[in-house]
């Protein structure tokens, strides 16, 4: 027996088999760190690229502009004229006072316990086509918001008579002017040298210019 066992091939040998064996299991070993390593590596590249990839680029800083300056505008007062879409406002005068003397003996005299403001006022239309005021196109604007409309009640209109033309839907042809007196009925202390007359050339007021009054 001793001596079949001698004369064995070496592969047929129980101590050749336990040197694979090893062999092999330390190859896997070896091999399966490898293959992890690889594809750990390959991960970290990958989400590396795509976090890259994600990472919005920082936006150029614009460098803050110099605001443009606003072209300065003369204020126009009493005696000047104000233009606006081809038509153009003058007032002529202001008058303050608390009485409208009629002059005729059979108009009785329009009182307010405020004040009356008539401010004289021409129109120039240099638009291609006929423009029609209105005194309603006329407001007092107080620097405080405060609006007062034009009095157009019979007292006031037939205390005022001939000395002064209301605007009611007078139509001024191309090239012409006009001049009237628009009166209104405000508080006794306001102050004109606060407020401004609002003109306007139509109804829907969409163009409108002030005017100073004092």
């Amino acid at each position: 027996m001793a001596k079949d066992n001698v004369n064995k091939p070496f592969y047929k040998k129980w101590w050749f088999w336990l040197i694979v064996i090893i062999v092999i299991i330390a190859f896997a070993s070896g091999g399966g760190d490898e293959e992890d390593t690889a594809t750990k590596e390959t991960n970290e590249n990958t989400a590396a690229n795509e976090t890259k990839e994600e990472t919005p680029k920082e936006e150029a800083k614009e460098e803050p502009k110099e605001e443009a300056k606003e072209d300065e505008v003369t204020a126009v007062k009493v005696g000047e004229k104000a233009t606006i879409a081809d038509v153009s406002f003058t007032v002529n005068g202001v008058e303050e006072t608390n009485e409208i003397k009629s002059g005729n003996e059979f108009i009785e005299n329009a009182k307010t316990e405020g004040k009356f403001i008539i401010a004289d006022v021409t129109i120039e239309n240099a638009q291609k086509e006929a423009l029609t005021i209105n005194s309603s196109f006329f407001k007092i604007l107080k620097d405080d918001g405060t609006e007062y409309e034009a009095v157009t009640d019979a007292e006031v209109t037939m205390a005022m008579g001939d000395a002064g033309t209301d605007f009611f839907l007078e139509q001024i042809n191309p090239g012409l002017s006009k001049s009237g007196k628009v009166v209104f009925e405000v508080p006794g202390d306001l102050d004109l040298t606060k407020a401004v007359l609002q003109c306007q050339t139509g109804f829907w007021g969409t163009e409108t210019i002030e005017i100073k009054l004092k």
